[in-house]
């Protein structure tokens, strides 16, 4: 059980070197800065802590006005990038740079004219855009009025005539139509038909207008609104050239944004620059100061100060002191997790930061976890096909793939998950549903026995839960808690099951004696503890309470049986997948059968992995955690290199 031993971390230094000293923190990722300004002893030291933090506030609020504006130009860049496959993408060369070389690209370049041209570009292509759009809908609206000879502007020039364009609507009856074809003062021309309105042309005499003008309103007449000197046909044509004009402006600029993939590179590492860059100048509000001085505290493994030491000598000289120290039992709350296990238990570190991470002075319990883990998972799912695809699949992805070290952890985890499939599928005997004849289980026969092989499980995992909380209040000098709640169990659980054993089986008789003995003795030993750490006889009734708990231990074992009706599901729903398909016709059976198999199959696949993740992961935070652990750890976070976009070279 691995939680990595922590030391608490002092130095003192002139403040010139602070930024220098940061920087390289950063560059080691072995330190976790603790804040100082909540601390009473550091105020009282250093009284003029906050001399200087006002202009550090502008520059951290200088320095995530720079990143937005980063951000926001990489998001509307990255569409115009070349589609990749989502195989291809995963294959690609991540950008990749030491964190020198990335300080110093950050420090050389120029910043705002890499925004500025590339903004330049979205700016014009989205104007062109804004234009096309715009020159379109005026298109569709005056298509229709290109047979009009005749624009508003010029017919308010006439002398003996006047002259209305508009629409009236088109109704069944066209009542309107017919009455202005039929007026003597009036003549008539239709522009243009559709099924909602008519575009007409309406001259009348000059002394008219009125009557004119009351007509058209009865039956909803509308001003065409057109304020250009040139006809509707030639408006047209004029904007249709327009909007070849600037649809060749827009391609070309998509084309050489598309083509920008240096600059693309340039801004997400001019990004984690900052971001660098802005982790520092906020580690600088966690530190106490003076005119001259700086301290910082932090948290750092044991088996890094030796190298830290050095380091820093040889970088620094004698300029910094350096204090290392042990942590006190009343600081352990306050002190970070990190976890540290061998290559095949730290996959399983997921299964316990899921929960939570334990407190620094707790024990790990991701190796028992990722021992139970392997086993539940395993004995849900139970196929050595599937498991076969799982581990392949993983490791090809984690060979072939560049994924990042959070995605490449689940995939470890995975892979392990897929040899525990294979295994277990070796002992039911099942491939893809179809049941080998050298099962050491039959999951269509010896369902009992995989009941009785789940109870086990279960038993085993309960015991192994309150053993562990024994441990734990031994850990905490509460002994009667834990006998109460421990070994007491453990021993009460072992004396029922020998008890049962000797009933079952006439030749272990005897084990039913030492388990029933066994079981009272320690019954009556959690009342007799309860009394006494009460000191009155008021304890008898939490003692009682107590051994209550064995109805919530049988219900634990009940819950365990899912082990069993889990595998045996997957394996029935495959198999039930496999006579479908042999239903079919022999010609049917191997063209479409085959890619229906394959489907259901998927399936049933997906459906057993979710399933034994969730069930597993539920059994361990249920019937085992819910035993002996809390939690509560914080994670260790020590100050690094943000690698939002670019990853560090460790050459």
């Amino acid at each position: 059980m691995a939680i990595s031993q922590m030391r608490q971390l002092s130095l003192l230094l002139p403040k010139e070197l602070l930024d220098q000293l940061l920087f390289y923190l950063q560059g080691l990722e072995s330190v976790q800065i603790h804040d100082l300004r909540q601390e009473e002893d550091w105020q009282a030291a250093f009284e003029q802590a906050l001399v200087g933090r006002p202009d550090q506030h502008l520059s951290q609020q200088d320095l995530l006005s720079r990143q937005e504006k980063l951000e926001r130009l990489i998001a509307e860049l990255e569409p115009f990038m070349p589609k990749k496959k989502l195989l291809e993408s995963l294959k690609e060369e991540p950008l990749e740079l030491s964190f020198a070389a990335l300080e110093q690209a950050g420090k050389a370049r120029d910043e705002e004219a890499l925004l500025e041209g590339i903004s330049k570009q979205l700016r014009v292509l989205q104007e062109a855009k804004e234009q096309i759009e715009a020159d379109r809908l005026e298109v569709a609206a005056l298509e229709k009025w290109e047979p009009l000879e005749l624009t508003p502007q010029a017919a308010a020039t006439f002398s003996h005539l006047g002259a209305l364009i508009g629409t009236i609507p088109n109704t069944d009856d066209d009542a309107l139509r017919l009455t202005l074809g039929a007026h003597p003062d009036l003549k008539f021309q239709e522009v243009f038909t559709d099924d909602t309105e008519h575009g007409v042309l309406v001259l009348y005499k000059t002394g008219s207008l009125e009557e004119v003008r009351k007509i058209l309103k009865e039956y909803g007449f509308k001003p065409f609104e057109y304020d250009h000197e040139e006809l509707p046909a030639e408006r047209v044509a004029q904007l249709k050239a327009n909007i070849r004009q600037q649809e060749a402006v827009a391609e070309a600029l998509t084309e050489s944004l598309a083509a920008s993939k240096n600059e693309l590179d340039q801004l997400k590492v001019q990004l984690d620059y900052l971001c660098n860059l802005s982790s520092r100048q906020e580690s600088k509000n966690q530190l106490a100061s003076t005119q001259n001085l700086a301290a910082l505290e932090g948290w750092i493994e044991s088996n890094q100060v030796q190298a830290l030491e050095a380091c820093l000598t040889e970088q620094f000289g004698q300029s910094i002191l350096i204090q290392v120290r042990e942590i006190r039992e009343d600081e352990e709350d306050k002190v970070p997790t990190k976890l540290k296990n061998n290559a095949l238990v730290e996959p399983f570190e997921l299964v316990t930061e899921m929960y939570s991470l334990p407190k620094y002075g707790d024990k790990d319990p991701t190796p028992v976890v990722s021992l139970f883990y392997f086993v539940f998972f395993g004995m849900m799912v139970a196929d050595i096909g599937y498991g076969l695809l799982l581990f392949v699949g993983t490791s090809l992805a984690l060979h072939f793939l560049h994924v990042k070290p959070g995605l490449a952890k689940n995939l470890r985890f995975f892979r392990l998950l897929g040899v525990a499939v294979i295994i277990w599928g070796l002992v039911y005997g099942s491939f893809f549903g179809f049941e080998l004849p050298f099962a050491l289980i039959s999951t269509s026969s010896d369902a009992m026995t995989i009941l009785v092989i789940s109870v086990v499980f279960g038993f085993v995992t309960v015991l192994a839960g309150l053993f562990l909380s024994g441990l734990k209040n031994i850990r905490l000098k509460d002994y009667a808690e834990a006998y109460n709640a421990g070994f007491a169990w453990v021993l009460i659980l072992l004396g029922l099951l020998l008890l049962a054993l000797g009933n079952f089986f006439p030749s272990l008789s005897f084990a039913a004696t030492i388990g029933q003995w066994l079981a009272i003795i320690n019954a009556l030993g959690i009342l007799a503890v309860s009394i006494v750490s009460a000191k009155s006889l008021a304890g008898l009734g939490s003692g009682l309470f107590n051994l209550y708990n064995v109805s919530g231990y049988v219900g634990d074992l009940v819950s365990f049986t899912r082990l069993m009706a889990l595998g045996l599901s997957g394996a029935s729903i495959g198999s039930a997948f496999n006579l479908i398909v042999s239903l079919f016709p022999p010609v049917a059976r191997f063209s479409i059968g085959i890619l229906l198999f394959i489907a259901l199959h998927l399936v049933n696949m997906f459906l057993s992995f979710l399933s034994g993740y969730v069930h597993g992961a539920r059994l361990i935070f249920v019937e085992f955690f819910g035993k002996f652990y809390d939690g509560g750890g914080k994670p260790f976070t020590p100050l690094k290199p943000s690698e939002k976009y670019v990853q560090q070279s460790k050459k």
